[in-house]
């Protein structure tokens, strides 16, 4: 490898440059004429040129003084980018995230942002509030959460929101292996079972009783709301309880061990995730490159289905 000029040159290059003298570059960086000299003739013993010559008005450029400054400022600015991104690397490092997400979409994106994220940012806080959007908006307006990523419902004022559809997926009714309506093959079936909903105000989960129930529940029919994912867990697992989810959650294998999808002949609506953000605030570095990693996420989910 060549021997290649230090920082230190370049900038005393830079100096004379722009404020033409030795003189006046030596005042700017705070050292003496001689020593200003000296580093130039250490640019040009190191590059085996004469860069500068002295003229009536100060220093001027040689041909070869010209070509070099144009790469020179280019290694500068480069040099000052780096520089800066690792500074916000470094400061996101001690930052704090807060960002609300629709409890089911957690199990398939969430681990595996997370571990990326962690291994770049190993200090910052991250803090995740499950929920539904019509449920967790209220935070998001006040600025206690800095985004929310779920199922976005037309009947809610988004006026003030930045919108980015991320990706949609096909739902169905989950029951664990071997629940007795596991085989079932239409919701007409399931009018007596016991479901486990999300709490919904608004949007998706809360229109979606009407579709499961068109002719009405039946009289043994159980509905508990919750946004737990433990919970909803241990219900379907010990009590038989029955879930709506996007199907991709039975390709995560330990789902996939434990639970199964009810071949109902009915379609169940698609849900249609998006990430929401306020307009008129600016998300930090940290909360910028946590959804960009969610974005690759779900890119991959969705061509994995594709595929």
């Amino acid at each position: 490898m060549p021997n290649l000029p230090k920082i230190s040159h370049l900038r005393v290059f830079e100096a004379i440059i722009l404020h033409g003298s030795v003189r006046a570059a030596a005042k700017a960086l705070n050292q003496t004429q001689p020593g200003i000299t000296r580093t130039l003739k250490e640019l040009e013993t190191t590059l085996g040129a004469t860069l500068m010559v002295r003229g009536t008005r100060g220093m001027v450029l040689t041909d070869m003084g010209r070509l070099f400054e144009t790469r020179m400022k280019f290694v500068l600015n480069e040099l000052e980018r780096a520089v800066d991104e690792i500074k916000q690397v470094n400061q996101s490092q001690h930052g704090t995230v807060s960002f609300g997400c629709s409890h089911l979409k957690t199990l398939s994106i969430i681990p595996s942002v997370m571990q990326r994220i962690h291994k770049m940012y190993p200090k910052a806080q991250i803090s995740l509030y499950e929920g539904q959007q019509s449920e967790l908006l209220p935070s998001l307006r006040v600025g206690r959460l800095d985004f929310f990523i779920g199922i976005i419902s037309e009947e809610i004022s988004l006026g003030e929101f930045v919108e980015e559809p991320l990706l949609s997926c096909p739902f169905g009714v989950i029951a664990r292996k071997g629940h007795p309506l596991a085989n079932s093959t239409s919701l007409a079936e399931l009018r007596n079972a016991k479901w486990y909903l999300p709490v919904a105000g608004a949007g998706y989960y809360h229109d979606l009783e009407l579709f499961l129930f068109p002719e009405g529940k039946g009289p043994e029919n159980a509905i508990f709301k919750g946004d737990s994912i433990a919970v909803g867990e241990r219900l379907v697992l010990e009590a038989d309880y029955l879930v709506i989810g996007p199907l991709a959650m039975l390709d995560i294998d330990f789902v996939n061990k434990l639970f199964c999808t009810i071949p109902v002949k009915e379609k169940l609506p698609d849900g249609h995730y998006s990430l929401l953000y306020r307009q008129d605030s600016s998300l930090t570095p940290l909360a910028k490159h946590l959804i960009n990693e969610i974005r690759i996420e779900c890119g991959k989910q969705v061509i994995q289905r594709v595929n």
